[in-house]
């Protein structure tokens, strides 16, 4: 499967909260790694493999805890030859979940049980059998009934809670400390304070002249139960709820409870900058008092006021900008563009794109112009005019500029427009050049406006004519500023070919090393991938179809390749062809069926209309059309949506998709729903 879940949340178990939940995730797991929350793997693969095994061996990037079905190694899982195979769970594996499920396959006809329990099998034999866990060590023995030596066992881990210092120890578990890495903040930041240390005590954090007193988590929880609302007159007393949950985690769109809301043994604060706060790598130090004892250790982050920003430059184009450390991506950047650096948190910079709006890029994908002792052009400029244009990608839209300065762009349908915002920019527009007739006339642009959103946030707004947008993309040329809006393809059927015109890339996920989901027989996602990928090809082909394809065989091809690929063919539609797989916790027998993802709203309409295609043909049930931030559907120039066809964990769904004529019905369910969209335009 793949969502920009796929290479970073590689097996299915559950994906890492960020923010501020993540941070005290973090703390109830002994300050374990951080895995990115839409780190650069993270967003290669499809939605199901995002998932599984995030959590393995508490690394920071979850690989080395894939399932079995999205790393492709199947483990033998005791010496007996048997002709039970199960692919998943393999033995030892630790899960943070309530519960998991053993799939595997047998000779067709045979019954057997899960620790004394039927399992379901389906007429080909493969079964996806359902579990409950208790913490710590789980195991499990799947047996033919009336066949002795026909069994297969394993023993998996559920994940425990962090253990709680007790009161009777004295302790200060200073590794568990935040900040646990390196920041630099400004007056009026907030810094939150917290670490593990024995219940029932004093503790407190001294930053350079500061003292800050910690509170006991539990006791948020304990103030806000004993706080007793007003009586409203005929009404009842009540109490207000704890509203502070320390343990919540999501997969796969849920929301679980991994660890508990809270602990006796965690304290927490936070502290405002104040302007008198000079600080160079300075560690916050932790003190805890309890009986007449004291101890001290610094906590393993380092804090830097910072008072003048630092000017820097985007190294490359396409450059990641996120809404917060590791947290969600905005539009990206070209190369050269100028930011105001004012802070940062490990190794992303916080960048000031105005005085209401901070971004983070990481700091290798940024330059330093100087040092903080030198000083330079802010990054502004005015904006005199807005020039229309046309080009062969479609209508094209320049802003002249001084200097490259950063900026957003944000698509909106209905009415269909895309509203560009430019920080570091102020209006002095009097000017809007319409387009000339040509040869290469659009008609895309309705009407072009402008306005100061606010200080230093210049904003325009491109009305389009048509009700379906293709594509849209921003660039610099010099330091004037572009957004390409793209034309529809022209199509003109010809000798019965429907799809005369248009150039589609098909991306069958994963390949050569990728395994991607493993299903019940054992068998590869990968494969079943570039089958219907091959399959419809052959479908588009016949139908007039220019069709590129990111792979054709077995063979590597990184994300980028991927989309890089479809960028430089300049194709109408981006697909890429997954087949799905569940987090632990989860039942494949009632959660199963087709889905689509999009990221870019322009793309919605296809995405619904692919997935319907694909379920009137294989009928597996609808799993809805839905948004996701994966790699290979953030691209804008295009339409890009990503398919989910089937299950690789649901025994039917695996067996269908396994036969050849399961897999041209899936072709034909896609290319159906495709001639269904572009008959709606």
């Amino acid at each position: 499967m793949t969502l920009d879940l796929r290479n970073k949340m590689k097996a299915i178990n559950f994906p890492v909260s960020f923010g501020l939940m993540a941070l005290l995730c973090l703390l109830l797991a002994a300050c374990r790694a951080d895995s990115a929350n839409d780190s650069t793997t993270r967003q290669q693969a499809g939605v199901g493999d995002t998932f599984a095994g995030q959590f393995q061996d508490n690394t920071a990037s979850g690989d080395s805890r894939l399932l079995a079905q999205h790393s492709g190694k199947v483990q033998a899982l005791n010496t007996v030859q048997s002709d039970i195979s199960i692919v998943y769970p393999t033995n030892g594996l630790l899960i943070p979940a309530g519960s998991t499920f053993i799939v595997g396959s047998c000779p067709p006809g045979r019954q057997l049980q899960c620790n004394g329990a039927d399992v379901r099998l389906n007429s080909k034999g493969y079964f996806a059998h359902v579990v409950q866990l208790k913490p710590g060590s789980n195991t499990f023995l799947v047996s033919e009934i009336g066949a002795p030596g026909q069994q297969q066992e394993l023993t998996v881990r559920r994940e425990m809670p962090p253990p709680v210092i007790s009161p009777e120890q004295f302790k200060l578990a200073i590794e568990t400390a935040q900040p646990h890495d390196d920041r630099g903040i400004a007056p009026g930041d907030f810094i939150q304070l917290s670490v593990h240390a024995t219940p029932g005590a004093d503790v407190k954090v001294v930053i350079g002249k500061k003292t800050i007193q910690l509170r006991p988590a539990a006791a948020v929880q304990a103030a806000v139960r004993n706080t007793k609302r007003k009586r409203k007159k005929g009404g009842t007393k009540s109490r207000l709820a704890a509203n502070v949950n320390l343990g919540m985690d999501a997969a796969y769109g849920q929301t679980f409870q991994r660890f508990p809301g809270t602990a006796p043994d965690i304290y927490m604060g936070f502290y405002k900058v104040e302007p008198d706060d000079r600080w160079q790598e300075i560690a916050p130090k932790f003190i805890l008092s309890k009986n007449g004892k004291s101890t001290g250790s610094a906590g393993p982050g380092r804090i830097t006021t910072v008072f003048q920003p630092t000017l820097a430059q985007t190294r490359h184009d396409d450059t990641v900008v996120r809404l917060g450390p590791g947290a969600s991506r905005t539009t990206p950047l070209a190369s050269g563009v100028r930011v105001l650096v004012d802070g940062w948190q490990g190794d992303q910079l916080r960048c000031l794109y105005s005085s209401t709006h901070h971004v983070w890029i990481a700091r290798d994908d940024l330059a330093y112009e100087s040092d903080n002792s030198e000083s330079g052009p802010l990054p502004q400029s005015t904006i005199r005019t807005i020039n229309l244009l046309n080009d062969d990608y479609g209508a094209d839209i320049v802003l002249p500029l001084s200097q490259r300065l950063p900026y957003q762009v944000d698509q909106h349908l209905k009415p269909d427009r895309l509203v560009m915002r430019i920080y570091g920019a102020t209006a002095d527009t009097d000017w809007v050049t319409p387009l000339v007739p040509g040869p290469k006339q659009h008609n895309l642009i309705d009407r072009v406006a402008w306005k100061q959103q606010a200080d230093g946030v210049y904003e325009m707004t491109a009305y389009l004519k048509r009700s379906r947008q293709w594509g849209f993309k921003a660039d610099y040329q010099g330091n004037d500023l572009h957004l390409h809006v793209k034309s529809p393809p022209s199509l003109s059927p010809i000798e019965g070919k429907r799809l005369n015109g248009l150039i589609i890339c098909l991306d069958p996920g994963h390949g050569g090393t990728e395994s991607g989901a493993i299903g019940c027989g054992g068998k590869r996602e990968a494969d079943f991938n570039l089958g219907i990928a091959l399959k419809l090809r052959d479908l588009l082909a016949k139908e007039g179809a220019k069709v590129i394809m990111t792979r054709a065989g077995d063979t590597d091809v990184s994300l980028d390749q991927r989309v890089e690929i479809a960028n430089q063919n300049r194709v109408d539609i981006l697909l890429s062809i997954h087949n799905n797989a569940l987090p632990d916790g989860r039942d494949p027998w009632a959660e199963h069926g087709t889905s689509s993802y999009w990221y870019h709203p322009q793309s919605s309409e296809l995405a619904h209309a692919l997935k319907q295609g694909v379920q009137q043909e294989i009928a597996f049930g609808d799993l809805a059309t839905r948004w996701q931030n994966l790699a290979l559907i953030r691209p804008s120039a295009e339409l890009a949506v990503l398919a989910e066809i089937g299950f690789m964990v649901n025994p039917d769904e695996y067996a269908f998709l396994e036969q050849q004529a399961g897999q041209e019905k899936s072709a034909e369910g896609l290319l159906k729903g495709l001639l269904q969209y572009l008959s709606a335009d």
